[in-house]
């Protein structure tokens, strides 16, 4: 699968529990479901835990981890194509989706493992990757 990089810059190629992986294997519902909690503290159903991607078209009425998510209106809004094109760059609201090993392992209170890392924070390194979309886009 190629890059899928999300409004916000999460990676939903990497995200166990973007649609086509879930097809891939189903078992990753339960995998993201466990660590979430573990390392994020948050909970959810199984049956919560899937998501359409937030490039789907509104008509196909897109199933969203986070349905009351502030970026995609806004970057749809814009008519960018992610949070990399906006002048405002980076916002309050995005600044909140900056996820990265540290700051998981701060919520968690333990170091995180480097499978760890790559299945459960890697793919939600906003910055990261708008930082490197930002580099790309720059003028030379």
């Amino acid at each position: 699968m190629c890059e899928i990089i999300a409004r916000c810059g999460f990676r939903c190629d990497l995200c166990l529990i973007y649609r086509d992986n879930l097809k891939k294997d189903p078992k990753n519902r339960q995998r993201f479901r466990d660590a979430l909690e573990k390392y994020y503290g948050d909970k959810l159903t199984l049956e919560q835990c899937y998501c359409d991607g937030c490039l789907t078209d509104d008509s196909e009425h897109p199933v969203l981890i986070t349905a009351d998510c502030k970026i995609r209106p806004c970057v749809v809004a814009k008519g960018i194509e992610n949070c990399a094109s906006c002048d405002l760059y980076p916002c309050p609201d995005i600044k909140k989706k900056f996820f990265s090993r540290r700051r998981v392992e701060k919520i968690h209170g333990a170091p995180i493992p480097d499978d760890v890392y790559k299945l459960f924070v890697m793919p939600y390194e906003a910055k990261r990757v708008l930082s490197k979309t930002r580099q790309k886009k720059k003028p030379r």
